[in-house]
């Protein structure tokens, strides 16, 4: 363990947590990206880097990926077949999977502290019976595949039908793959293993690049299933190697099974899958309505998703899981609940800072960066305008999209899981009521713009409900978003100024693309410039945060380089 490291037990119903207690964000981040046996010779630092210049290879990889999608099948009937194919087993196998993969490593980690063989033996019991669960599912979904096609996407008729359900049922074997590679990368993150997931995600993108590439001509459609099953087998084939390799998997019986335990688990697994469940009815609401509108809206959908979700994904996401570990710690004594709302400001500060200026520079050029990353191929102007138009109302609501995890963490911490429960439940109803009446008036952006909408009212909501432990809404930090509010304005105004310089812009060729994509990177260093600027003259914490940060990894790296030297 290292020396910075403060081991505690948070307690969790029957359960315990362990976690650790850091200073910083930037060191929790570093902390958390273990050097496998490959990196032993480097120091933290370097391996954090490289580990962050794999995973952004794999999401650069990920997005060529939906770039020949888009070429190949573009915004039509069958690539919206394809995505509610793709939901089905992902989301029925999903429902379970994903509170499994969450309760199974406090499960393992308490094990671990009294016996390394006890806790092997509780997992391997636990996914010899929860994985003969998922395959008796995985069957059931392919026998009755036309049934939950209908009920998902009841719109569709004639051959979207018969393609979406054609599809259904090649994918399962994809979906129960990837469902054993969560819990596997689950497994090794529970040991602080970092490297392995983001290295087979990397080769996985690398499969299906090929694949849709090599044999699109030959297959059409069916050379994206190809990909993604083979992507999955891969990653589950490796991480399972390692894992047996470090005595996970030796006790596959179900003579050795403490069905006490199992039910124990299974009874702390309920609720998890209801809130799972919850947000998978969202997702499969959103499609539904989709399916009843024009032939490529629920790939509109999809595709806009790779767009206005960028931020989400580079930032919000590792800080709302970066931070539970620390919340949970200071949770638990008055000390550090003292500590505990600076904390929440500082992180929920730095997500404004992040999210507003994002909002505004992908509201105002959708359409270019849509045209930049998709229009080729089979994805017409036609598609372009959809699409740009449903990132439009989907970012309206991007803030929310980031803040919402944060606050859920917040009340997990202090051991209450109702109450995000209910929130999200309240969510599907008021999703499911908006969908129905906007798009009737704007189709696909309809939907978006209602997910906007109950994403901004649940972030109303945790922030009502919040304070019954914490009130992280201080005047300070109203003032620190008015002020990124302010400094947010000059990207609106560059942005829109600059519009016209995209007329008739494309990125069909070689020539052009290099062209749109040189206008939009000057667009976004002169925001960037201006926001940075303002921020600056108006003294923003935020600010001197991210400067600070900056300051540090140089540093950081500048002496490694010496060192090394």
């Amino acid at each position: 363990m290292h020396e910075k490291e403060v081991a505690r037990y948070v307690r969790f119903d029957n359960l315990h947590f362990k976690t650790m207690n850091f200073n910083k964000i930037d060191i929790i981040l570093e902390h958390h990206l273990h050097v496998p046996s490959v990196l032993k010779k480097q120091t933290i630092t370097q391996a954090a880097v490289l580990i962050s210049v794999l995973a952004l290879i794999s999401k650069f990889i990920g997005f060529f990926r939906e770039v020949l999608i888009a070429n190949y099948f573009g915004a039509t009937g069958q690539t919206d077949a394809f995505v509610v194919a793709m939901l089905i087993p992902g989301s029925i196998l999903g429902l379970f999977a994903g509170g499994f993969s969450t309760l199974v490593i406090p499960f393992y980690l308490e094990r671990k502290s009294k016996s390394e063989e006890a806790a092997r033996k509780f997992v391997d019991s636990a996914l010899l019976v929860w994985g003969s669960v998922f395959v008796v599912v995985s069957v059931v979904i392919l026998i009755f595949a036309p049934t939950f096609v209908h009920l998902i996407a009841y719109g569709f008729t004639g051959e979207r039908f018969e393609l979406a359900v054609r599809l259904t049922r090649y994918l399962v074997a994809y979906g129960l793959l990837n469902i054993l590679v969560a819990i596997f990368t689950g497994l090794l993150q529970a040991q602080k293993q970092f490297f392995l997931p983001v290295a087979v995600s990397l080769i996985g993108n690398v499969a299906i690049v090929l694949s849709l590439f090599l044999l699109h001509r030959y297959l059409g459609i069916n050379s994206w299933t190809v990909g993604l099953t083979l992507s999955s087998l891969i990653s589950f084939v490796a991480m399972f190697l390692v894992l047996y390799r470090q005595g996970f998997f030796h006790n596959l019986s179900y003579h050795g099974v403490d069905w006490h335990e199992i039910r124990q688990f299974g009874v702390l697994l309920l609720p998890l899958v209801i809130s799972g469940g919850i947000s998978i009815i969202n997702q499969m609401v959103d499609k539904t309505i989709g399916s009843s509108l024009d032939a490529g809206s629920i790939a509109a959908l999809n595709f806009s998703g790779r767009v206005w979700q960028i931020p989400l994904a580079l930032f919000a996401g590792p800080i709302a899981t970066a931070v539970f570990p620390t919340f949970s710690e200071l949770a638990l004594t008055d000390a550090g609940k003292a500590q505990y709302r600076s904390r929440l400001e500082q992180t929920m500060s730095v997500s404004f800072y992040v999210m507003i200026p994002s909002t505004f520079f992908i509201f105002f050029l959708s359409e270019p960066i849509v045209q930049l990353f998709f229009e080729r191929g089979a994805f017409d102007p036609k598609a372009t305008a959809l699409t740009s138009f449903v990132v439009k109302m989907y970012v309206l609501g991007l803030f929310a999209h980031a803040i919402c995890p944060i606050m859920s963490k917040v009340f997990y911490s202090f051991k209450n899981t109702t109450t995000p429960v209910i929130i999200s439940a309240i969510s599907v109803g008021l999703n499911i009521v908006l969908n129905i009446v906007l798009s009737k008036f704007l189709g696909a952006g309809g939907i978006a713009l209602a997910t906007s909408i109950v994403m901004v009212l649940s972030f109303t909501l945790y922030v009502i409900l919040v304070r019954k432990y914490i009130n992280p809404f201080s005047k300070e930090l109203l003032i620190e978003v008015g002020k990124t509010l302010v400094s947010a304005i000059p990207i609106a105004l560059i942005c829109y100024f600059a519009l016209p310089y995209f007329q008739n812009a494309s990125a069909a060729s070689l020539n052009t693309f290099v062209i749109l994509a040189a206008k939009i990177a000057i667009v976004g260093l002169l925001s960037v410039a201006a926001f940075m600027g303002f921020s600056k003259l108006l003294r923003m914490q935020s600010y001197e945060f991210f400067r600070a940060y900056l300051r540090r990894t140089l540093k950081r790296s500048k002496q490694n380089i010496d060192a090394n030297h």
